[in-house]
């Protein structure tokens, strides 16, 4: 079989050409779609299967060329070979979909600039940073998840009787302590016990200091991360592999394997 990289090297232009074509042929579609514009929306439906259609050529041609070991690791797991697959996904599910999850669906096709992480390195050292700082968010994030699921629950307990129009179910509380926790507070759910004030003042205070350990992780992370940017001489994608191999050796370690 010839070899295949040399094509996807030549293609690159064309492909950085496509990704934004994507977009902007996405985003046309849905103006007609409001403006009731059908014959010019049909189109850009046609344009947009077009252009998918290259993209999961474009996604079987790397996943040969993984297979004739260019890349020394699996393409289909590699972040890479999930961005081209999330690029793809959303049109083909989207033709065998409800109508209405259809729409839904086409939105996801957004995701396609990520495709520029294969070509922008600053892209690929946030991604990075992202990945490394993993570890530690893990904790911090079963707190958050434990002490957002109690404040769902407790809030739910408090409040339902006092305001049922409003405290109708879970999805209520749930939507109440995220909204609580972002610091947003569209006021549209109040609480008016006592109690549900006081679980409200304690979800506020233990949520926003778990919060504040999530961003001094990400700090610390991307601090060390825009310091490599420095040296030319990094491979991002390489030292993606190179902290898989460490958090793969670390969690052996830690099961005495």
């Amino acid at each position: 079989m010839p070899q295949v990289r040399p094509i996807l090297k030549q293609a690159d232009r064309f492909l950085k050409f496509l990704i934004v074509l994507g977009t902007i042929v996405y985003l046309a579609e849905i103006s007609t779609r409001t403006s009731g514009d059908v014959p010019r929306q049909y189109v850009f439906l046609w344009a947009e299967g077009l252009i998918a259609l290259i993209f999961t050529i474009e996604y079987a041609l790397r996943w040969i060329d993984d297979a004739q070991d260019h890349y020394g690791w699996h393409y289909p797991y590699s972040p890479l070979g999930i961005v081209d697959l999330v690029s793809i996904l959303p049109f083909w599910i989207g033709l065998f979909a409800p109508i209405d999850w259809g729409h839904f669906l086409r939105a996801f096709r957004i995701f396609q600039l990520l495709k520029f992480f294969r070509y922008n390195r600053s892209l690929q050292l946030v991604a990075l940073g992202f990945y490394r700082a993993w570890p530690a968010l893990k904790p911090l994030l079963f707190s958050h998840f434990v002490v957002g699921l109690f404040c769902t629950a407790s809030i739910y307990e408090a409040e339902y009787e006092a305001q049922p129009e409003k405290m109708r179910d879970l999805f209520d509380a749930a939507y109440f302590t995220m909204v609580t926790v972002a610091t947003v507070g569209y006021g549209d759910i109040t609480p008016v016990t006592t109690l549900g004030r006081s679980i409200t003042m304690f979800t506020f205070v233990t949520a926003l200091a778990i919060f504040a350990g999530i961003l001094g992780v990400f700090g610390a992370s991307f601090y060390k991360v825009m310091e490599e940017e420095l040296d030319p001489d990094i491979d991002p994608i390489a030292e993606f592999q190179k902290e898989s191999e460490r958090q793969l050796h670390a969690c052996h370690s830690r099961l005495g394997l």
